[in-house]
């Protein structure tokens, strides 16, 4: 099951943006046909299907620029920031309205977008070195007794091994990488302010890397999911391993 759960979250965006897409086609098409058979159409009326034709090749050829992004790095620099615009606000939002006609889970969605804007950054900072990364992390996953305040620093944490934040201070203290505890958006767009990164190891919870993905799409954000084992905000654990892939991966 973990393992169709794995596919499944790889190949879910990328096929629900790509089916959207052939249905509007199929949609267009049958339109065109109908106004045109029989009878010549008013002007404003060819006007609009030819608007709507050309829209849906730039949106098409977007799609392939857009998956070629995930492993071929796309120049010029305004293509790749108009591919990323496109896949947060118009490609994310064809599959969200197929999952919701087809009552498809949300969750296993929002992963597998993350995991597809994930292969994005990767390509696209290929080969960069990177000297200003930053960890931000969720304050959930702090033990919640914990008398020790890191929210303002991390590196108050007295590594008793109640909670993960031990091995990530190891870890950023180790490559020498920012980190930083946010406990809602606005502090974590104000420690984006404060730092300016050039690259953000996130971790957070399905919605939270959701939104701040795409309120920061402009950033290159690699999106760490966070473990609930007690529920969510309470007590969350995060695989370090994957930190650490991106950390090595980006410097």
């Amino acid at each position: 099951m973990k393992a169709q759960e794995q596919y499944l979250s790889v190949i879910k965006f990328p096929s629900f943006v790509s089916l959207m897409l052939i249905i509007l086609g199929l949609l267009l098409a049958w339109v065109i046909f109908i106004a045109y058979r029989g009878i010549w159409p008013a002007k404003w009326v060819t006007a609009v299907l030819v608007i709507c034709f050309l829209t849906m090749v730039f949106m098409v050829l977007m799609w392939i620029v857009t998956l070629r992004s995930t492993y071929i790095r796309i120049r010029p620099r305004w293509l790749q920031r108009l591919s990323k615009w496109m896949l947060i606000y118009v490609f994310y939002n064809l599959a969200n309205f197929f999952r919701i006609i087809t009552f498809s889970n949300r969750n296993v969605l929002t992963e597998s977008f993350l995991n597809f804007n994930n292969e994005t950054v990767l390509t696209d900072q290929l080969d960069v070195r990177n000297s200003n990364i930053m960890l931000l992390l969720p304050h959930c996953l702090q033990k919640s007794d914990c008398p020790v305040r890191v929210t303002s620093n991390i590196f108050n944490c007295e590594e008793c091994g109640g909670c993960d934040i031990a091995g990530i201070k190891r870890m950023a203290a180790e490559h020498q990488v920012k980190a930083a505890l946010a406990t809602g958006g606005t502090l974590a767009r104000k420690l984006l302010q404060d730092y300016k990164p050039n690259v953000i190891v996130a971790v957070a919870c399905h919605r939270d890397l959701l939104d701040g993905v795409r309120d920061a799409w402009h950033l290159p954000i690699y999106a760490v999911l966070n473990e609930r084992p007690k529920g969510p905000c309470f007590e969350t654990r995060v695989n370090l391993a994957s930190i650490e892939f991106a950390i090595q991966r980006f410097k």
